[in-house]
């Protein structure tokens, strides 16, 4: 048997997949503890970032920011996004 090497779709597939991951698993987690509220453990979300700001500089003004919102179902829309990527 020859010895065949795996090649994976490219990186802009990855970030597609992760972020539509993210988001169903982010919509799922509040899905899910609205329907049971002893879930809201787990639907607990931890936000990671930059926070906006504003360079005005009088001609024309710059506004950067760059907020993550992770939960514990965000991860796993992640891991699942992930998984279904290396199937690929």
């Amino acid at each position: 048997m020859a010895n065949r090497m795996r090649t994976y779709p490219g990186w802009q597939v990855l970030i597609v997949l992760l972020v539509v991951g993210g988001i169903i698993g982010g919509g799922i987690g509040e899905f899910l503890v609205r329907i049971w509220p002893v879930m809201s453990v787990l639907g607990q979300i931890k936000s990671v970032g930059i926070p906006d700001f504003t360079i005005n500089l009088q001609v024309f003004s710059f506004t950067f920011g760059f907020m993550l919102h992770i939960s514990i179902f965000t991860i796993l829309g992640f891991l699942l996004a992930y998984l279904v990527y290396k199937k690929l």
